[in-house]
């Protein structure tokens, strides 16, 4: 069962009853997110998979959430519009409430100052990968973070 609980930047918000667990995923680039959810759901039925367009929709998401259930994992990519990844995370890892869930990069970006900012977090950095098998690999190890 399902109920409406509010419509925000462009994405309908529902409670379920006895929710799932849910992984958050945050990117830009519709045909990443429709890959990695495809192979995230190929390799678990353990996790509803919920995606925001950016860090700011990411972030309002969040805050909405924070009085029902955080998801068990948080995947961003690093360039987005309006609100990245870094600066995501570090309003993630400044919120009290938000700060304990996992946090994982997965981006194109090898960037060794994205590695060392991700370090410095104790986030892990996942590249994206550029074949079905070894997306398969990636999406095998993201759930293997989560938290529940």
């Amino acid at each position: 069962m399902r109920i409406k609980l509010l419509e925000l930047s462009g994405f309908l918000l529902t409670k379920t009853l006895l929710m799932k667990p849910y992984i958050l995923l945050v990117d830009d680039d519709a045909d990443d997110l429709m890959l990695l959810k495809d192979a995230i759901a190929k390799n678990s039925s353990l996790y509803e998979l919920k995606e925001a367009w950016d860090g700011s929709q990411a972030l309002t998401f969040l805050h909405a959430m924070k009085t029902e259930q955080l998801p068990s994992l948080i995947v961003l990519d690093i360039n987005m519009p309006i609100l990245d990844g870094r600066e995501l995370l570090a309003i993630i890892k400044e919120n009290v409430e938000l700060k304990n869930i996992p946090v994982l990069f997965f981006t194109t970006s090898a960037n060794p100052k994205d590695i060392e900012y991700a370090e410095s977090f104790n986030v892990k950095l996942l590249t994206k990968p550029y074949s079905t098998t070894l997306l398969s690999e990636a999406a095998k190890k993201i759930i293997s973070y989560c938290s529940a």
